[in-house]
């Protein structure tokens, strides 16, 4: 696959603070890329830069072969995105919102009406598609923001945490159709501070900490490359092994890890802890040896 977006040292400062240091990343077209961090880990300004929403303050990025700074408006006609804090026209229903979104993009009316209950009906909005949008739900409404997107057609939609706030059929919905859309050649960016969210939908991740880029590839292929394979999740420990690995998520939580499920049960039963839980190791853990490995102390 293409690469469709390609990011160089990307960076944005605001007066003293960087919202982003160093963001260096590609994302292949037809595939799902997934920016995921915790909250503040620069995921929205790297999107906002992508974008042409905000300016870098120092770096390269590409989108579609395009400059996004000396591009910026060319870049504009190519993508689609959804913010974080999306709204719909409260006095607009589903059915207007996407239809007339259509339109402004060039869609003729009959195109944009048949797109439009296409998605819809994909996101499970076709039911209340003549409420207007002051009656529907928070969740409803983030789910009229993704549909405009990604009923665009656009070669690139920029989804900025579009599951926040959604019930678990309504996340599904929305996987379910980004996933449908990336098979079909877009290229889709989603962000989410969730790491099995980041996990099951993504086919190419890019883990972000404090402004940085830390890892990228296929959540598989980060997670195989991790050294162990289980880990003691203890809380509350009054007691626990010294482990060559041992990770501390705040006051109340130690994880310890190893390379196979016997040396996991032998740290397990000499620990003292009021939880013992031995699992496999998984996505959460790549972003976790990541960070630690940047020489962070765990706590997120």
């Amino acid at each position: 696959m293409d690469d469709c977006i390609v990011a160089r040292g990307l960076g944005k400062r605001y007066g003293d603070t960087w919202g982003v240091v160093d963001a260096s990343f590609t994302a292949p077209a037809g595939a799902v890329t997934v920016l995921v961090g915790p909250n503040g880990a620069g995921k929205t300004t790297t999107v906002g830069m992508l974008s042409t929403v905000l300016r870098p303050s120092r770096g390269d990025a590409w989108v579609t072969g395009l400059h996004v700074v000396r591009d910026a408006w060319e870049v504009r006609r190519r993508i689609a995105l959804v913010p974080q804090e999306a709204r719909i026209d409260p006095n607009w229903t589903p059915w207007e919102a996407v239809r007339w979104y259509l339109v402004a993009r060039g869609w003729g009316l009959r195109d944009a009406a048949a797109r439009a209950r296409e998605v819809l009906e994909e996101l499970g909005l076709w039911e209340i598609r003549g409420r207007p949008g002051w009656v529907l739900s928070g969740g409803q409404r983030r789910r009229v923001a993704a549909a405009m997107a990604l009923a665009s057609e656009a070669d690139v939609v920029f989804l900025d945490e579009p599951t926040t706030g959604l019930d678990v059929e309504a996340r599904y919905r929305v996987w379910e159709v980004v996933r449908r859309e990336a098979s079909r050649g877009r290229c889709i960016v989603f962000t989410t501070h969730d790491m099995r969210e980041a996990a099951v939908l993504a086919d190419h991740a890019v883990l972000m900490h404090r402004g940085r880029v830390v890892a990228e590839g296929s959540p598989q292929g980060l997670a195989e490359r991790l050294p162990y394979r289980y880990r003691v999740v203890l809380t509350g420990a009054r007691r626990f092994p010294r482990a060559a690995r041992v990770l501390r998520l705040g006051e109340a939580t130690v994880i310890l890890y190893a390379e196979t499920r016997g040396e996991a049960l032998a740290l397990a039963s000499e620990a003292e802890a009021e939880k013992t839980v031995v699992e496999e190791t998984g996505f959460e853990d790549v972003y976790l040896a990541h960070v630690h490995a940047a020489g962070e102390d765990g706590e997120r």
